[in-house]
């Protein structure tokens, strides 16, 4: 396995493109629109689908679907670590690049997601730290100062429940997972992580 390298501009133009490369299940899908990565002050890169293949772009892209801005201190503890965590497991393509579901979602529900307002922050709590991912529909600015919603939990419950091994709603009613602010965010947002 190739080492996730920690710079963000290197993780994306190049381990990126190279790990999708190895992936099968994606062959002849092209995207409704682009996902886009942003780590501030670093860079901000686009990917769609076309024919199978993935395709880059430096910016944000027109015709986002969504929007993830990294604040580059959650860069390692979340993208890096979670990356070498999912590349060491046996799951399916899209289970393995959950961010990029995105790029497979159909017409009605690209409408939807790019139809929702706000931004939610996930807030991923590692003892002492807290790390923040936000995701916005489309290609709008997130608000990384007051987010219409939040969903913290633990690190545990939060590579649960990227790998699917976790249940969403058994963490919320156990208290791991909270939500505060406008629910109806994440909740309208869901296809693009389930």
């Amino acid at each position: 396995m190739t080492a996730v390298p920690s710079s963000p501009e290197s993780f994306f133009t190049h381990y990126i493109p190279d790990r999708f490369a190895a992936l099968r299940g994606f062959e002849g899908v092209s995207s409704l629109g682009s996902i886009v990565f942003v780590v501030p002050g670093v860079g901000e890169w686009s990917f769609r689908l076309s024919g199978g293949q993935l395709r880059l772009e430096a910016g944000v892209a027109a015709d986002a679907v969504v929007r993830v801005t990294i604040p580059i201190e959650s860069f390692v503890p979340i993208v890096v670590q979670g990356t070498e965590r999912m590349a060491s497991l046996e799951l399916s393509p899209e289970r393995q690049m959950i961010a990029f579901k995105a790029l497979t979602l159909d017409a009605e529900r690209v409408a939807l997601v790019r139809a929702v307002l706000g931004s939610v922050a996930f807030a991923v709590i590692d003892g002492a730290s807290t790390y923040r991912v936000y995701v916005t529909p489309g290609g709008r600015e997130p608000n990384v100062v007051s987010p219409e919603c939040e969903v913290s939990c633990e690190v545990d419950a939060f590579w649960g429940l990227q790998t699917g091994t976790t249940n969403p709603l058994e963490l919320l009613m156990s208290g791991k997972l909270r939500i505060s602010g406008d629910a109806q965010i994440p909740m309208a947002l869901s296809s693009l992580f389930v």
